[in-house]
């Protein structure tokens, strides 16, 4: 979503809009798109290079070193102590032994034969009182569609506490699972641990304001369930173009923003909850194993669900609508987009998005692939996009991504249309089955992508 590019058919190539390819560096996160057949003769021809050099020095060594000088004294002594011991006496008498009589001893009766007693059995040790042993999670399996070929996802359920924590009673470090009060309203906490979980029931609300977040995870296998936050973006962040990544020329961006629930926490599994009012309504950096289900991530001033490096996830069944944003750019004012998105991932790799709806946000979903931070493997099954004003699913510079069964159409409740169905520019992707039904044709679409980066751009229809 480049907003000083042009949206009109002609002059598509413009030349140094793309972050350098060593971008991803300072994330540790930079992935080189291939090899070429130069650089590994290149990188070949060197490490022989290097082998041959270490061969000759040590042959040239071992020809220049003198021979090692044997020690003639130590092995003259040793063969004279041998032979020393070799040598016996043969004239010397033999010594004559008289054999010596033992006193006859005394027979002694057998003992008698020793009965055992009886064993007792060992005194009873004292009883410990058992200790109890923590309950085991619960699991639920979640069907996939049918598309993935994709076994049922299997979620880990930490046990729900019986009783709920007030307010005033929830600690600033949540460290057990705890169950929040009905009508009560709470201030934002951190979750850390692991196997615990936040168990809500929609009418308690966490409250977050500017860019801090209600809940921050961390730890492993957490859940958070049924809750609800309401959010406010910082003032100095309203109408804003946003940075998409952690650093932008010093400034921060990406998760600092601030927003619902920010998961730094492998395998966290967040459903049934509702988030808004944020700039992001779920951020996520760095994790493996996410699992976002069934969620409404509406109403965010810049994306409903926010992913940077996120790996072997899942989004399934969420909404992400109105994810939305008007800027003041160097350019102008822009109504809409704004660098906003329903869906975004930034060097995502082997994540399912799966049976999500998304209205009215400036992408749907958006994989932006600029700077070498690409997003490789992914897989959009089902999932359907209205009225986004600029793409429904944009995935630039990528490989590996495939688009099976989504659908991109016009709002039918407001009559509002979506401009792309897509934006693949520089791309190898997969399609299979879709329904695209946006203002530009799916022909003129590739057209465009195509023409606006000088990367190949290759789709693969199935």
């Amino acid at each position: 979503m480049k907003f000083r590019r042009e949206r009109t058919p002609s002059h598509w190539l413009v030349q140094d809009i793309y972050l350098r390819d060593t971008w991803g560096s300072p994330f540790n996160v930079s992935r080189r798109r291939r090899w070429s057949l130069r650089s590994i003769f290149l990188g070949a021809m060197i490490l022989f290079g290097i082998v041959d050099a270490c061969l000759a020095v040590f042959f040239l060594g071992a020809l220049w070193l003198p021979p090692r000088a044997v020690n003639t004294v130590q092995r003259s002594n040793a063969t004279r102590a041998a032979t020393a011991v070799a040598v016996k006496p043969t004239n010397a008498p033999r010594p004559t032994r008289t054999p010596t009589r033992l006193p006859p001893t005394a027979t002694r009766p057998p003992p008698p034969t020793a009965v055992p007693p009886t064993a007792q059995p060992p005194p009873p040790e004292p009883t410990q009182p058992p200790t109890a042993a923590p309950a085991p999670l619960r699991t639920i399996s979640l069907n996939l569609p049918a598309s993935l070929n994709h076994a049922p996802l299997t979620l880990e359920m930490p046990n729900e506490p019986s009783d709920c924590t007030p307010a005033d009673a929830m600690p600033d470090v949540v460290d057990h699972s705890v169950k929040l009060c009905a009508g009560q309203a709470y201030r934002p906490f951190l979750l850390r641990g692991e196997a615990i979980g936040v168990f809500g029931d929609k009418s308690s609300v966490i409250r977050s304001q500017g860019r801090g977040y209600g809940i921050i995870a961390e730890g492993a296998r957490l859940l958070i369930q049924n809750v609800t936050i309401r959010g406010s973006a910082d003032a100095s962040d309203l109408n804003i173009l946003l940075c998409l990544y952690p650093d932008c020329r010093g400034n921060a961006g990406g998760v600092n923003y601030g927003g619902g629930i920010l998961v730094r926490a492998n395998n966290t599994t967040i459903m049934d909850s509702d988030i808004a009012g944020g700039v992001a309504g779920i951020a996520a950096e760095r994790v493996r194993g996410l699992k976002l289900i069934n969620n409404r991530l509406d109403d965010n001033s810049g994306w409903g669900s926010y992913n940077f490096a996120v790996e072997s996830s899942y989004f399934v069944g969420n909404t992400m609508s109105r994810d939305n944003r008007a800027c003041n750019t160097e350019g102008g004012y822009l109504p809409t987009g704004c660098e906003s998105a329903g869906f975004l991932c930034i060097a995502c790799q082997q994540n399912i998005i799966a049976k999500n709806f998304c209205v009215n946000s400036g992408d749907c979903f958006y994989m932006n692939g600029e700077g070498n931070l690409t997003s490789n493997n992914n897989r959009f099954h089902q999932n359907e996009c209205r009225a986004a004003p600029h793409n429904c699913f944009e995935v630039t510079f990528a490989t590996g991504n495939e688009f099976v069964e989504n659908i991109a159409r016009d709002d039918p409740e407001t009559g509002a249309a979506c401009k792309y169905p897509f934006w693949v520019g520089g791309s190898q992707v997969i399609f299979a089955r879709n329904q695209w039904n946006c203002s530009i044709s799916p022909e003129t679409s590739i057209e465009h992508a195509t023409a606006s980066t000088q990367i190949p751009t290759k789709i693969d229809n199935r």
